[in-house]
């Protein structure tokens, strides 16, 4: 996967899926994922924040999903598919359907408002998150 040193570093974390083309929806059909949409971080420069930022979403919510990045080079018709027009933008997706989005660099109070919300909308088993 093409990117930055945070991009480089957020793909080889442990648990952290690499998404791209043919294996996407399969990937996406079972459970609940959170997925980074990254593009270009030369022209998106919030991609490597967030970068640093999933792992972090990933302890506060431990357990209740699993992450994923789409390979910046395939990622237009998923992007189409879950409405994506900013990058960067995670979204949940839950048993194929997406839940909701966060695009954007946010503050680490806003990340666990509205991916807890999602969480919740979904019935995820609750886990409490970190408070930073």
């Amino acid at each position: 996967m093409a990117g930055s040193a945070a991009l480089a570093r957020l793909a080889a974390a442990e648990g952290v899926r690499e998404l791209g083309g043919d294996g996407l929806e399969a990937a996406l059909a079972e459970g609940t994922t959170l997925v980074l949409f990254t593009g270009d971080p030369a022209r998106h420069r919030e991609i490597d924040d967030v970068a640093v930022i999933v792992p972090e979403l990933a302890k506060a919510f431990a357990g209740r999903f699993r992450c994923a990045m789409v390979d910046p080079d395939r990622e237009r018709a998923a992007a189409a598919r879950f409405r994506v027009v900013v990058r960067p933008t995670l979204v949940l997706v839950h048993e194929g359907a997406m839940i909701g989005s966060v695009a954007r660099m946010r503050s680490w109070a806003e990340y666990l408002e509205a991916i807890g919300g999602m969480l919740d909308r979904i019935g995820a088993p609750a886990a409490a998150a970190m408070e930073a």
